[in-house]
């Protein structure tokens, strides 16, 4: 019960920043002569917002006990200095977040649920609440770890909801550098280079909050202003209705695995990285990047 309210408190509370947030991006585009906008896909990311909205209401809460049980069962060896506390805490969770975050971008069947977030061919502030569907039960799995060690469960949400509450705002085109900011936190740019189709942007930029971890695993990539960026996915996919944004790639894997193929082929489809294909008529992000002679 207290994870269901606290996530009806949150959810509630966005709703009327989040709207001002749009209205005025509005606003500054048409000042511009920029339309940061589409009917259709602005559409789409508020649906996917509500329906991510729903699945947090409905699992958010069962998924917090689930991590109250297990912090009960757990070590208790957090740090007892409240400021290590929350500093590890804070960087511990946006460690796990990078790493979920790339495994999402890595195995196809993750990337089934991520890419909902990824389909839109704009960059704006409702993109930010295109939410990937399945992450209010993926994140129960990756903080799992957290409440073992023994950090409160509330305060590992704590920290993800301000954590997404910060991410949502870097989805804009109309904020372009932020100084000195741009070498350790995850700023528009470096997450408009996340949201790029062009290759050599691809899977890159995985950070939530702060730009360090890509630094050090080799993931991140600058924005080159010279360069106009695409946005969306590689694949050109026409969805015919809302329901076939949000469930089309699981119909792709369904039919990639249906074929006579051998079954280390099928687990390829299901578990491999996106784009693979038996028979090459499909490309990795290495392989495209690979051809491009970037890496």
């Amino acid at each position: 019960m207290i994870g269901f309210l606290n996530n009806q408190f949150v959810i509630l509370w966005s709703i009327p920043p989040t709207f001002l947030l749009i209205v005025t991006e509005l606003y500054i585009g048409h000042r511009r002569g920029q339309k940061y906008y589409s009917a259709i896909d602005t559409r789409d990311n508020i649906l996917l917002g509500i329906l991510f909205a729903a699945i947090e209401a409905l699992l958010g809460g069962f998924c917090l006990l689930m991590l109250i049980e297990i912090y009960n069962h757990g070590f208790r060896i957090p740090p007892n200095n409240l400021l290590i506390y929350w500093l590890t805490l804070y960087l511990s969770e946006d460690i796990i977040y990078y790493t979920m975050h790339f495994l999402d971008h890595h195995v196809r069947v993750l990337w089934a649920g991520h890419i909902t977030h990824h389909n839109s061919g704009e960059f704006n502030f409702s993109v930010g609440v295109r939410a990937a569907i399945f992450e209010p039960v993926e994140k129960f799995f990756f903080f799992i770890p957290l409440a073992i060690i023994g950090y409160r469960p509330i305060d590992i949400l704590l920290i993800y909801i301000l954590s997404q509450t910060y991410g949502t705002l870097a989805h804009t085109r109309i904020i372009k550098k932020m100084g000195v900011l741009e070498y350790f936190l995850i700023t528009p740019s470096h997450h408009r280079v996340h949201h790029a189709k062009n290759v050599k942007y691809l899977d890159k930029n995985f950070g939530m909050t702060i730009i360090i971890w890509d630094k050090l695993f080799g993931t991140f990539q600058k924005e080159d202003t010279t360069v106009p960026i695409e946005y969306g996915v590689r694949k050109t996919t026409p969805y015919t209705s809302f329901l076939d944004v949000v469930t089309n790639e699981i119909k792709q894997i369904i039919k990639d695995t249906r074929q006579h193929i051998t079954f280390k082929q099928k687990l390829k489809y299901i578990f491999g990285l996106p784009g693979y294909s038996h028979d090459g008529s499909r490309q990795t992000t290495k392989q495209l990047q690979k051809q491009e002679g970037i890496i």
